[in-house]
């Protein structure tokens, strides 16, 4: 009789635990996936970040909030509310450089390029429509097809999933991340994935090193979830402090270089997540943290958000420059702020006028932080999909309203109808506005045409956007001078993590660089394979190379302007002190002019087909174009072979407003240049600051790192010193192609197909025509990528499959 009792307990207990059992993996089936993502194993985490005081943010109670740990404030007692907020959050900030995951173990290359046996490979045979031929170059010492030979690069795609990310030990993102108020204190909730966590890698702008600096208060802006950005934390992206095993690394350029985090990594439901992507579809992969409030997006003003935002900061901000800007400038000419005559002693150093730009307000020490403003180029009639929405969105958060105004972004629209009477009639131009921009943005849309460049600049004689890009940018930045710096932005660019950063740190590396040997470090790629993963060391032996090249005769180096023609006078400032005199000291602190994401060049003796695209400099010569000949091909002058000149690929540049204000001089002197040609070589004819910024890419196959480095940098072994000056230059037509596998480069495939596979859509390429969710679940989760700018992503790249 016991006994059987004793039976009947234990099935009716073996019962119980099978239905406790069946309703706990209901339960974790079927919970909100914003709440519980998928676990990914990590090591345990170390000691928490230190407490935040003051300032701290407060977020909103989020619904079906996770299950964790009390938060613990001083002596064990739980942190401070405010009221109407939850328990307050840690912001996990990015790793100090210290900490940072080292390059791969390196030791430069012991055996020298055979280039005859790099050139020997299997070749394939015609192939109808490639360029260049493959059979073209059976015979040569060169081989612009090589590459593609080199075995393709997957880890991209096969080790990026987030379930590779591989064990981290506990540490702090960015020291500024959890300063001044940007994140409350509060346990690190170790039932999901701890190591993912809010990223806001901005300075502390409250901190005491900050204030010792700079002007005013960092005051909060309101987003479009109506909420201040230290109360929302749907405002926020969220990123994993990792990377997956086995990521390639960037082959040209490097994180360290730029001081750019890299540790981190960022899938695309934490990326575009806060901006709208999948607002109202199935949640099932989105990510842990929390389901973000819907946004009725169309609604929000952008423009209105943006000068809320600056009038919170205003005293940040120089008191000239504290205007919300003119959406609609017209094309009367303005005149320079100052006298030309001024203009050239301000910046030559004879005036006080330059210390205006950098030097501390001498009663207090401090200076204001520059406004910078950031155009992104459109046309009438492009068709905006929903990617492009959440882009545009992320830049609008991450580089203006999180920074408190340094950022102002800005549509700004070609009208192409030059019937379209946009510059005299209030109708047609509001017509015109709200037929080419969506109704989100117009807030923020600035529209022109060339007819403003025609009526502004007569004599140069062409106005074409495709040969004159920067003239609409020099007519915004006379019309809006508020702003010392823009950046030249295209639509179809894509930055992976968080842009201010990206910008920011771009900013910060150009101002360390001195102007000693600039222009020559400019031209040549930095290789960490064959330079050593040391940017420091590289830019010292660059150096050495340049300076054994000038001791021998073989190359004359830049100090100071370089006149192309004897009109130009030179508004940059004067080098204080002979070249052999510096000792790098020159320049160092001084802000860039010019910015580009690629080296500048010396296009005289190469192929490159537009190097002799130059209007007037010689009176009276310049190219003509017709319907038969667009480009005039066989428009040159023996003189143009001596004067001074450097190209660029891709015009995303940042440019200053006195870089603008002589390039527009420049123009209605009649003077111009091809577009990738323009900037560059007016600030070599003034004596501005240039710098190229070697930001990480990546290569879509595994090159040979000697290779790269000969083909790329063309170094003439007779003139150390000089790169890709020559007619082995990379920029030529034929071996341009050697271009086509970069992440940045306005050719190339591996953007489009890397962003598409990263957004959860399927691309064609060497693995086939894959990607989407089912995809990914054999390859370890959702593709998560460290911080790369893409380009290009074309308009068909971010159509979704049911767009």
């Amino acid at each position: 009789m016991l006994w059987s009792h004793f039976r009947r307990l234990a099935l009716l207990s073996f019962f119980a635990f099978v239905f406790v059992s069946i309703c706990a993996i209901f339960t974790k089936r079927f919970e909100n996936p914003w709440a519980a993502d998928r676990h990914v194993e990590v090591a345990k985490p170390g000691p928490l970040p230190p407490v935040i005081k003051a300032g701290q943010i407060h977020y909103q109670e989020e619904k079906d909030p996770s299950p964790s740990k009390t938060a613990q404030g001083e002596n064990g007692s739980p942190p401070a509310k405010s009221e109407g907020t939850s328990t307050q959050r840690t912001l996990v900030t990015a790793p100090p450089r210290e900490t940072r995951r080292k390059s791969k173990a390196w030791s430069p290359p012991t055996t020298p390029l055979d280039m005859d046996e790099m050139l020997d490979w299997n070749r394939p045979g015609h192939v109808d429509g490639h360029y260049p031929p493959y059979e073209d170059y059976v015979d040569y010492n060169y081989d612009p097809n090589r590459w593609e030979g080199f075995p393709e690069e997957h880890g991209f795609y096969q080790k990026s999933g987030v379930d590779l990310l591989r064990a981290y030990e506990a540490r702090k993102f960015h020291a500024a991340n959890h300063a001044q108020g940007r994140y409350a204190n509060g346990e690190v909730d170790e039932s999901h994935n701890s190591s993912y966590a809010p990223y806001l890698p901005y300075p502390d702008f409250n901190g005491e090193e900050w204030r010792r600096q700079y002007h005013g208060d960092y005051v909060p802006c309101r987003g479009p979830r109506n909420l201040n950005l230290n109360e929302s934390i749907h405002d926020v992206v969220h990123a994993y402090r990792s990377v997956p095993l086995g990521f390639p690394e960037p082959v040209t350029g490097s994180y360290e270089a730029l001081d750019l985090d890299e540790d981190i990594c960022i899938d695309r439901i934490s990326r575009y997540g806060p901006y709208g992507l999948d607002e109202g579809r199935s949640v099932r992969e989105r990510a842990s943290w929390a389901e973000p409030g819907k946004v009725d997006w169309e609604t929000v003003s952008w423009g209105e958000l943006q000068n809320e935002c600056l009038n919170r900061n205003q005293e940040r901000y120089d008191p000239n420059y504290r205007r919300s800007p003119n959406m609609s400038p017209g094309v009367a000419l303005r005149q320079s702020a100052l006298r030309y005559d001024q203009f050239q002693a301000g910046y030559d150093g004879d005036d006080k006028t330059k210390e205006k730009r950098q030097e501390p307000v001498q009663e207090t020490g401090l200076t204001y932080r520059p406004r910078t403003a950031l155009l992104i180029r459109t046309w009438e009639g492009y068709n905006y999909r929903e990617n492009d929405f959440q882009a545009i969105r992320a830049m609008i958060m991450e580089l203006s309203l999180h920074s408190g105004g340094e950022f102002q972004v800005f549509m700004f629209i070609n009208v192409k109808d030059r019937g379209a009477n946009i510059l005299h009639d209030r109708a047609e131009y509001s017509r015109i506005l709200r037929k080419s921009i969506p109704k989100e943005f117009r807030s923020i849309s600035i529209l022109w045409n060339e007819e403003i460049c025609e009526k502004w600049y007569p004599e140069v004689g062409d106005w074409q956007v495709y040969w004159q890009q920067f003239m609409p940018l020099q007519w915004f930045s006379r019309t809006h001078p508020e702003f010392e710096f823009i950046w030249n932005w295209e639509v179809d660019a894509r930055y992976t993590t968080n842009h201010y950063h990206f910008l920011q740190k771009i900013g910060d590396f150009s101002r360390d660089q001195p102007r000693k040997y600039l222009w020559e470090r400019n031209s040549r790629f930095y290789f960490p394979g064959v330079h050593g993963p040391s940017f420091t060391k590289y830019r010292d032996d660059t150096n050495a190379l340049i300076a054994e090249s000038k001791a021998a005769s073989k190359i004359t180096t830049v100090w100071g302007a370089q006149p192309a023609v004897i009109q130009q006078m030179p508004l940059g400032p004067k080098p204080p002190t002979t070249e052999s005199d510096d000792n790098f000291t020159w320049g160092v602190g001084e802000e860039a002019d010019f910015i580009t994401l690629l080296p500048m060049w010396e296009p005289q003796m190469t192929g490159w087909p537009f190097r002799d695209k130059l209007w007037n400099f010689i009176p009276g010569h310049r190219p003509h174009f017709s319907a038969e000949d667009g480009a005039d091909d066989a428009f040159t002058h023996p003189d143009f072979a001596a004067m001074p000149r450097r190209v660029y690929i891709n015009t995303i540049t940042r440019l200053s407003k006195r870089l603008l204000d002589a390039m527009h001089e420049e123009n209605r002197a009649g003077r111009s240049m091809q577009a990738e040609m323009w900037p560059s070589s007016v600030a070599l004819h003034h004596g501005f600051k240039a710098v190229y910024a070697p930001h990480p890419i990546y290569f879509s196959r595994k090159w040979d790192a000697q290779y790269a480095d000969a083909v790329f940098n063309a170094a003439d072994a007779d003139i150390p010193g000089r790169w890709a000056a020559g007619m082995d230059s990379v920029y030529n037509k034929d071996r341009e192609h050697n271009f086509e596998g970069w992440s940045w480069y306005y050719r190339s495939m591996l953007p489009r197909v890397l962003f598409r596979r990263w957004m959860g859509w399927k691309a064609a390429d060497e693995l086939g025509e894959v990607g989407g969710p089912e995809w990914e679940e054999g390859i370890g989760g959702k593709m998560c990528l460290p911080g790369v700018l893409l380009h290009p992503v074309k308009h068909d790249d971010v159509r979704r499959p049911d767009e």
